[in-house]
């Protein structure tokens, strides 16, 4: 799953560099060209030249709060209280929440397969299986609240189950059937090979809607710096001494020169991710 949204992050990250470049820099370049002969602006373009001096005026500021964010999120997730929240949040983040709660259980009946024995204790096995899923959160359950049940009250596997509350309702009516026939091990395999199927399917639909996304999401970066940048094409200039039509026209071409590379530029973005989707 990580790896599948590895190039759409890429791209959202390289549109965004793309973006902060051109407000950032070039843009303010060529409007203030137009601002030293006495030109007035156009409305978007004079919004967006005083949104790009301001950012150029806090970037410290404004780095220096995204640092703090990012490594104050990277010790809450280090740390075994943040660790503990972010796996029960992420199990509830809509459309891959459910996802990563599958993979989670599929993982569990896969190494429960492997170790289960059919008899004696089995104690040792739901607490590797669960430590092998990965999520601070599910580990918990199972040991906090599905084990003592199994050992202090007696409580069968499908009781415990239930009662962690981290296991679906498809997977709950299978280990109780599993139980009631003593086939809990070829349960575990079923229901494993069950969610692979069923993750690998949906993962590929949510990726490519993901893509549809990304693609949107530059057509409208790229049409919002058309219509900043056609702008220009509606500036007429002030009769000013030692003002010349041929700086006033070469000063146009500029723009629409650096305006037609910019989207060149971001049209490639979503070739490049489908490409890499088609490898």
């Amino acid at each position: 799953m990580k790896s599948a949204m590895i190039m759409p992050s890429i791209t959202l990250i390289l549109l965004f560099l793309a973006t902060l470049f051109y407000v950032a820099y070039i843009f303010p370049e060529t409007a203030r060209m137009f601002s030293k002969y006495g030109i007035e602006l156009p409305p978007m373009t004079a919004a967006t030249l005083e949104f790009s001096d301001w950012l150029v005026a806090n970037i410290v500021v404004i780095t220096f709060i995204h640092i703090a964010l990012f490594v104050g999120a990277y010790f809450y997730w280090k740390s075994d209280k943040g660790r503990f929240n972010i796996d029960r949040w992420i199990l509830k983040v809509p459309v891959l929440g459910s996802l990563i709660h599958k993979t989670i259980i599929e993982i569990f009946c896969r190494v429960f397969y492997s170790l289960y024995s059919g008899s004696g204790e089995n104690i040792d096995v739901i607490r590797i299986a669960c430590e092998a899923t990965g999520n601070r959160y599910f580990e918990a359950q199972v040991k906090n609240i599905a084990i003592p049940m199994m050992l202090k009250h007696g409580k069968g596997l499908h009781e415990s189950f239930e009662a962690s509350g981290v296991f679906t309702k498809t997977a709950l009516s299978r280990f109780h059937a599993g139980a009631e026939t003593g086939t809990v091990r070829a349960t575990a395999l079923q229901l494993a090979n069950y969610y692979e199927r069923d993750t690998t399917y949906k993962l590929k639909a949510i990726v490519e809607y993901v893509q549809l996304f990304i693609a949107l999401l530059i057509m409208v970066v790229m049409t919002a710096i058309t219509i900043v940048s056609s702008e220009t094409a509606l500036i007429k200039p002030k009769q000013t001494p030692g003002f010349r039509g041929a700086e006033l026209t070469l000063l146009l071409a500029f723009t629409s020169s650096i305006t037609r590379k910019v989207r060149a530029w971001l049209s490639l973005l979503p070739r490049r991710e489908k490409n890499s989707s088609t490898r």
